[in-house]
């Protein structure tokens, strides 16, 4: 029986529909991450001189620019956001400003053919380092509001290049989702004086069925209540922190291992599926707004496309139950293979 779910981050209904899973699926997704090696790609170590300049890298004992690299951060060739000084034009229904942003690629991966799920926690943690150091050098630049982090895995998730990368985007403008979460944060911290994520993690590890990881310490994972995606996943420090530019190296570690984890789990189960992954890293706001903030990832695999309900009104319909999803990744060993065969799974979301 479909059911309307409140996810209280968001402020909006999810439809929970697990008996539309009986539908046709027309869609089938090939692996996300390429097969062959592509000499021609800019990302990849050796056309170093194909992308601008880095800003930052891990590197083991290599020049900047050059092959050795485990991870390269790089500017956007072709930025979603203009830099330079903010210019505000026109008025009323016309205005727009110019300026005032950053737009760069970090690249996870020095491996055309291997994705941050195949590289290990300890690789994922140290990217996680990489990007907190440029979410401080963005978040301190003249204009910045707002600095996002987000991954599109494979073509069917929006890259437009293969090989495995984040990208990061500073705005001297908030975005609608994120605006929307703060305020929700904001309203509930106010209103119960706890923090809305760590009083939903609380519940969640209390509940448990919608769990995937919940250590005392270090990071919880789980399919929020209201997901509006099928396999939707949060990974959050546990406890719960406000900032992601102020975490300690230790707490990076530990959450980049369980996104490593949720990735290879993800990858098993699903075929390899495309991903979408995105988190706030920083954001300046009022003393207030960012007590009652706690950073968190959210991922989820592009198993369904955006219809007319979700473009036209804004509302989701997810066909696999958290529930249901959490207990799928919950069971599987993230080092083991397992087949997709699951009434759990729908039979239009694999490959097979």
């Amino acid at each position: 029986m479909p059911e309307s779910r409140y996810d209280p981050h968001r402020g909006e209904w999810t439809l929970i529909a697990p008996g539309r899973r009986a539908r046709p699926h027309p869609a089938h997704f090939t692996n996300a991450t390429p097969k062959e090696e592509d000499p021609a790609c800019p990302f990849c170590p050796g056309n170093e001189s194909e992308t601008p300049p880095e800003v930052a890298a891990i590197r083991d004992e290599s020049v900047e620019n050059a092959p050795g690299w485990r991870a390269r951060c790089v500017a956007n060739k072709f930025p979603a956001a203009g830099s330079g000084e903010i210019e505000r034009e026109g008025e009323g229904f016309f205005t727009s400003l110019r300026g005032g942003g950053r737009h760069e690629v970090l690249i996870d991966s020095p491996h055309h053919t291997k994705s941050l799920a195949d590289l290990g926690e300890a690789h994922a943690g140290a990217v996680l380092g990489l990007l907190q150091e440029r979410a401080r050098a963005l978040a301190g630049a003249s204009g910045i509001r707002c600095v996002y982090a987000f991954k599109n895995h494979g073509a069917k998730a929006g890259a437009s290049i293969l090989h495995s990368h984040f990208q990061i985007l500073g705005l001297p403008v908030g975005t609608g989702g994120v605006e929307k979460k703060l305020e929700q944060e904001a309203v509930f911290y106010q209103e119960r004086k706890s923090t809305l994520l760590g009083r939903m993690t609380e519940e969640e590890r209390a509940q448990e069925e919608r769990m995937v990881e919940m250590g005392e310490e270090g990071a919880a994972v789980f399919c929020p209540w209201g997901s509006r995606f099928p396999y939707l996943t949060c990974i959050t420090p546990w406890p719960t922190e406000t900032l992601f530019t102020e975490s300690a190296p230790e707490t990076l570690a530990t959450v980049g291992a369980a996104l490593a984890r949720t990735l290879r789990r993800y990858k098993k189960l699903l075929h390899d599926p495309p991903v979408n992954l995105s988190f706030l890293l920083a954001a300046n706001g009022s003393e207030e707004s960012l007590k009652a903030h706690r950073w968190h990832i959210e991922l989820f695999p592009r198993l369904t496309p955006l219809a007319g309900l979700e473009t036209g009104l804004g509302a989701h319909i997810n066909e696999v139950a958290p529930e249901c999803a959490a207990d799928r990744l919950r069971s599987l060993d993230p080092g083991e293979h397992v087949a997709s065969s699951s009434a759990c799974f729908h039979r239009g979301l694999s490959h097979e």
